[in-house]
């Protein structure tokens, strides 16, 4: 089974942080691992997926200097994914629609996630988008508190791989 690498450029994580004033997104860019895959054999898919906390860009600096400090990306510097299962796997075209279940480490903490998906797999490149939810508290994350505003516990989560054959 082809082995493709992430490539750091060009993939992100977006994450969006509800409140009952504004959303606020943070977006990570460094990301990296491999990925397993086959078209023929999608359900055989392997992945392990590392994101390096300390490239979170909230938009300036002080919103930067607030989630570094209330995320402690110091103690906590890496988040790490690795695929258990793809299911609901669906062809169109050269493109795949799937659904895949993970385990996702941050913070000492493990917990299960879910996504939705797509992307198109040649002999060359990997490009997948997906999105999910995650509760932060599972996390061992208190959502943070600006003057008498809270963001919700739950945050909604985008991602977009680029990974390049070896």
């Amino acid at each position: 089974m082809p082995t493709y690498t992430i490539d750091s450029q060009t993939s992100k994580l977006v994450v969006t942080a509800r409140s009952s004033v504004h959303d606020s997104e943070i977006v990570w860019r460094g990301i990296s691992g491999t990925i397993d895959a086959n078209v023929e054999e999608m359900q055989a898919t392997q992945a392990s997926i590392n994101v390096d906390m300390s490239t979170a860009d909230a938009g300036d600096w002080l919103k930067n200097r607030k989630i570094r400090k209330d995320m402690d990306f110091d103690k906590h510097p890496t988040a790490s994914f690795v695929l258990n299962q793809i299911s609901e796997i669906r062809r169109s075209g050269g493109k795949v629609s799937a659904t895949i279940s993970g385990r996702l480490s941050w913070r000492g903490k493990t917990i299960d996630i879910t996504a939705t998906g797509d992307g198109t797999l040649t002999d060359d490149e990997l490009q997948a988008s997906g999105s999910f939810e995650i509760d932060m508290t599972r996390l061992g994350v208190r959502p943070p508190k600006v003057l008498m505003i809270k963001v919700d516990d739950v945050v909604s989560c985008r991602i977009k791989l680029t990974a390049l054959a070896r």
